[in-house]
């Protein structure tokens, strides 16, 4: 439920949170739920992405060696609060708290967007993505 109010602050219009992500393009060629299913969550991220607090990237497998190979890793900014950090592994999680690791976490993250596709190369490689279920689905 927790994940399901947070989703919905990201469209809340009077405090939306601001997000920002970094996938492996290997996403988009990972058809779950069939061609259709695939096609509205790629139409859904499209969606997200016209919004001034959602800022998604792809990184290209041209890009052998970037920040996120290491494993995923959250960071939460707070407006009253220090930032931290936040890394789940199969049988738990750690916070990250200390400044100076936050700080390293930080730009990992910068590093990972730079390398990655821009925001709008990306919302253009989702839309071809999503033509390409369109144009197989058809066949």
């Amino acid at each position: 439920m927790r994940a399901r109010m947070a989703r919905q602050r990201l469209t809340d219009e009077t405090n939306p949170l601001r997000f920002r992500a970094v996938i492996e393009q290997y996403v988009l060629d990972r058809v779950v739920g069939g061609p259709q299913v695939m096609r509205a969550q790629l139409e859904h991220l499209l969606t997200l992405m016209q919004r001034d607090n959602v800022e998604l990237h792809v990184m290209p497998v041209n890009v052998a060696v970037h920040d996120g190979l290491d494993g995923d890793f959250l960071l939460l900014d707070f407006d009253e609060a220090q930032s931290i950090g936040y890394i789940e592994y199969p049988t738990g999680a750690i916070y990250v708290q200390d400044q100076d690791q936050v700080g390293a976490y930080t730009l990992s993250a910068d590093r990972l967007c730079a390398a990655a596709l821009s925001v709008s190369d990306t919302a253009d490689a989702i839309a071809a993505r999503i033509e390409t279920l369109t144009t197989n689905s058809e066949d």
